[in-house]
């Protein structure tokens, strides 16, 4: 990193950045401070990256489970469930960072948690 720097050619961001019309950073605090999904589409979310949001698959049937390493765990159990209803039953393809392949899909509702249904290749 230390030589992209120096040259002058590092860009700092908030984690709500705009990258263009096609790429974006959506804020996800809890796990990390600065924490963010990236969003990929045009006018809308095509498909989310979760990141560290998410580790397993249990998380999204129960939303409120932490993690031992999370920095805010009452800031990531708010953040996980709101990501999840944002995108629950919606044509966005999350892709999961932690999940067993294949580790894309779409969010389902699964009682009061959701659930990957995994993305048919």
């Amino acid at each position: 990193m230390l030589p992209i720097i120096e040259a002058n050619r590092a860009e700092l961001v908030t984690s709500d950045h705009a990258l263009n019309d096609h790429i974006r950073l959506s804020p996800t605090p809890g796990h990390t401070p600065d924490h963010f999904a990236v969003c990929a589409g045009k006018g809308g979310d095509a498909a989310v990256f979760t990141g560290d949001l998410i580790h397993s698959p249990i998380q999204a049937r129960y939303p409120e489970l932490v993690m031992r390493v999370d920095t805010d765990r009452d800031q990531a159990v708010r953040t996980r469930r709101n990501f999840f209803e944002r995108y629950c039953d919606t044509d966005t393809l999350c892709c999961t960072m932690h999940f067993p392949s294949p580790s894309v899909g779409h969010i389902k509702r699964w009682g009061d948690g959701f659930r990957l249904e995994y993305a048919k290749v």
